[in-house]
């Protein structure tokens, strides 16, 4: 009996190796078609082959005591781990593993299986099994103790299904490895001590890991909870300014957003509807979860945490809400096609963005698209359309209120075609796109009217790129159409010209690039609509002697010890002020000066409280900053927020700029003309305070200037037909809307500005007033009173920048044609008579 056993024994262990393999292929195909219809069948057909195999080896007599024992157990309790993993592809219980942690499980595997053949492997293998049975042996313990709570219900599921033996798959695990310790490590000493250390350096690596964690909570924790901070400010602001940069800042502050907290583990509820989608999907991060056991998970609310990586790591797009989920959706095709005019420093571009939704869900599941776009500095969105059935659907320029009313009543209640783009606080906007269907694909166009920078005598223009669904393979083609053929024109790497002078790109989707061309002379031109003139003309700055009383430093990261020590120098005999967060605003001193830089360089962002300024008609604040920082509409609801606005509807504010970029806090009181802007070196800035000369004021009702452009816009009431851009009266009015709105750019009660809620709508322009949308029918529009009347620009189009005639101009031309047509064929329409003598 024992001899035809042991001849059995073999056959049994080809057959389980094929098990094995078979059951990996498994799993690889039910990681990859998650969410398919079918993907239930992968995890029936990897628990039946762990079924068969127990059974067969029960049933058989192997799992008695034998030489082959080893074998069938190794191969039995990988068989059941890759069971587990398959079946939580479907019933998720560990969300997504991360990275490190898989490629632990899979050394632990792999070693297990070579345990199968431990006698007879060389003595550097012995050693190496020994290290990685030392390093992976808590894998099987953390899984044991996560696990924990579950093992009760699932002794009461062996009996009825069967699945839940899965759950016990880390303690068959656990107990294989310590068998092996027991049996061929602990025996021999060079194997026993290779083992220990291993342990130890994998215990001392969670160790460390736990105490990092717990020294960032407690930080972050402390900023949050301490009473000096200043109290017209949110709390998570604070917390913003001090962070630690290091990645486990991050992981704390995606904490149940991106990395699953301890206790996390329920499954996903199928009739909750998504409020916002971050980037990712949810990770089980061992490390993390032990440490935030041990040390607690942090008490930060997730509305604040996500409004910190927002600003700290510009996730902004990931915060906006949702009515449905997007997470199947990617970006296949974008068409950029544009008007460009470097005579009049101007462009018009239009992207056409195609969608699809790849879902393979057994149910049918329409998607919400939501894009994040980047305009070029000065830019605004001039036009929108839907493809609905086949046909390009151009948007109707509302309010946003009514415009965010009909979208949401429309998505979330009647689950029908709408479009719509809202404008955002740094040159950004959000269009949405409702239904993508399953399997299918939506098409929405956006256009973009924008000034050509002028950079070191070149113009510049950038093109417009977004955040959205994934489109790292999406087709991308480009044509720029030139008004003239520029001199010297160096083309982006994979651009050629094309022809009647355009410039071409097919390839993958790059919008990583800028075309530069000389700069040109301004042209001057204008165009006429509504009896309003719009006229094109070159800037220059002009400068005036003004001489400060009080000078502020807005101190933080971004500036440097020699810059500071440069200025304070130049400025010892003045007014000097430095804006602490905890101390308020302090007069600088030869004492207090360095002590006040070390702490407030320290600061990653600030927020210069301009309303704590004396006579602002005398002072000066010089900035130096990053491109981080809250905006103000993440202030909204603030007391700092509301001072600003009341500070700013009496006097704009000097603000000397020495840094590289501008913060998104004081690009929007850029934009919105609360500040007298003046950018400059150190070096510049030391000369112009010698000499007391700076920037002179010179915009008004009738003129508005874009100084990255080097050009001007002036109005004047003047009905003559103008042939110039109709852009030139879109960014007029865009400009004028935010220099009225002033410190309310952000504000909640817009919709009473019905004067310039009009001039929006007459330029059709999207403003923090209004926004484009696109409704399936007639009815929807009539429904919420979206009306397109009135003598409007309409959305702008390619080609299309010539002036719109007045109706008297339409009259007259009309009378020139017919005097024109009567004076050609007057010989034809009324032949004369000959006369008869």
């Amino acid at each position: 009996m024992e001899v035809g056993i042991s001849k059995r024994q073999p056959i049994i262990i080809t057959i389980g190796l094929v098990s094995l393999c078979c059951s990996v292929l498994v799993f690889v195909l039910s990681s990859y078609r998650i969410g398919n219809p079918k993907s239930e069948a992968y995890f029936l057909i990897n628990h039946f082959i762990v079924l068969i195999w127990f059974f067969a080896n029960w049933f058989g007599g192997e799992l008695k005591r034998n030489p082959h024992r080893r074998k069938v157990v190794a191969i039995f309790v990988v068989l059941l781990l890759l069971d587990a993993y398959t079946i939580n592809n479907e019933i998720s219980v560990f969300k997504s593993t991360a990275t490190w942690f898989a490629i632990i499980l899979v050394m632990m595997c792999v070693n297990i299986m070579a345990f199968c053949f431990f006698e007879q492997w060389p003595e550097w293998v012995k050693c190496l099994q020994s290290a990685v049975l030392g390093f992976t042996l808590l894998a099987p313990v953390y899984l044991a103790c996560y696990l924990l709570d579950m093992y009760v219900i699932s002794l009461i599921g062996l009996i009825a299904i069967g699945i839940s033996i899965v759950t016990f798959s880390p303690l068959f695990l656990l107990w294989f490895n310590l068998r092996m310790v027991q049996k061929l490590i602990w025996p021999v000493f060079r194997y026993r001590v290779i083992y220990l250390f291993m342990l130890a350096l994998s215990m001392a690596i969670i160790t460390t890991y736990a105490l990092l964690y717990a020294v960032n909570i407690k930080a972050m924790e402390d900023v949050f909870s301490v009473g000096d901070r200043p109290t017209e400010l949110p709390a998570w602001v604070s917390v913003a300014q001090k962070l630690p940069h290091n990645f486990m800042t991050e992981k704390i502050l995606k904490t149940g957003i991106i990395y699953m907290a301890p206790g996390s583990w329920d499954s996903f509820n199928l009739w909750s509807m998504p409020q916002k989608e971050y980037d990712g999907e949810i990770k089980h991060d061992p490390l993390f979860i032990t440490s935030a056991f041990i040390f607690g998970a942090t008490n930060i609310p997730e509305e604040d945490r996500l409004n910190i990586l927002s600003v700290i790591y510009d996730k902004r797009h990931f915060a906006e809400d949702r009515l449905w989920t997007g997470k199947d959706l990617s970006t296949t095709k974008v068409s950029t096609m544009a008007d460009l005019w470097p005579r009049y420093h101007l462009a018009y571009t239009e992207n056409t963005i195609t969608v699809a939704n790849k879902s393979e869900r057994g149910w049918p599941q329409n998607e919400e698209a939501i894009y994040t776009f980047h305009l070029p500095e000065g830019g605004v969105v001039t036009s929108l359309s839907l493809w609905i059935n086949g046909k390009e659907e151009k948007g109707i320029l509302t309010t946003r209120q009514k415009a965010q009313a009909a979208y949401k009543d429309i998505v979330g209640v009647q689950y029908r075609d709408p479009s719509v783009v809202h404008w955002q606080e740094g040159n950004r906007v959000v269009v949405r796109v409702f239904p993508v269907p399953v399997q299918d694909t939506r098409k929405f166009k956006i256009g973009i009217t924008s000034p050509l920078l002028v950079k070191q005598g070149k113009l510049v223009y950038q093109p417009t790129w977004f955040e959205g669904p994934v489109h790292d393979q999406a087709k991308y083609e480009v044509n720029l159409n030139m008004d003239n053929w520029p001199r010297e024109m160096t083309l982006p790497s994979g651009f050629h010209p094309g022809k009647s002078s355009t410039i071409n790109r097919k390839g993958n989707y790059d919008a990583d690039w800028e075309l530069s061309i000389p700069e040109e002379p301004i042209d001057n031109t204008a165009f006429s609509f509504n009896d309003q003139r719009y006229t094109l003309l070159p800037y220059t700055p002009a400068y005036e002697f003004f001489a400060p009383e009080n000078y502020y430093l807005d101190v933080n990261s971004s500036w440097k010890y020699n810059d500071y020590q440069q200025i304070t120098t130049q400025l010892k005999d003045k007014a000097v002020w430095i804006f602490h967060p905890q101390k308020g605003m302090i007069a600088l001193t030869e004492n207090n000066k360095k002590e006040l830089f070390d702490e407030l360089q320290q600061l990653r962002f600030s927020l210069f409280p301009f309303h704590h300024i004396i006579n602002a008609a005398s002072a000066m604040v010089i900035t130096a900053s990053e491109s981080i920082s809250p905006q103000l509409g993440d202030l909204e609801d603030a007391g700092f927020r509301d001072s600003l606005r009341t500070f700013f509807t009496r006097q704009p504010v000097r603000l000397y700029d020495i840094g590289n970029a501008l913060s998104p806090y004081l690009a929007t009181l850029k934009e919105s003309r609360s500040l007298i802007y003046e950018k400059g070196t150190t070096s510049q800035l030391l000369s112009q305070l010698n000499k007391n000369s700076f920037l002179k004021p010179e915009e008004d009702t009738s003129q508005l200037i874009m100084a990255q452009a080097g050009m001007r816009i002036t109005r004047s009431t003047d009905s003559t037909l103008a042939h110039g851009p109709d852009h030139l009266a879109r960014l007029f009015v865009y400009n004028h809307v935010m220099q009225q709105l002033g410190p309310r750019v952000t504000a909640k009660d817009l919709n009473n500005d019905t004067t310039l809620i009009e001039a929006a709508k007459q330029a059709y322009i999207v403003s923090p007033l209004s926004s484009l949308i696109v409704l399936e029918t007639q009815a929807d529009y009539d429904k919420f009173d979206i009306k397109d009347d009135g003598n409007t620009l309409k959305n702008a189009s390619l080609h299309g920048h010539g002036a719109v005639p007045e109706p008297h101009e339409w009259a007259l031309f009309i009378v020139a044609v017919l005097l024109l047509t009567y004076v050609r064929f007057e010989k034809l329409l009324f032949p004369k008579r000959k006369n008869i003598c």
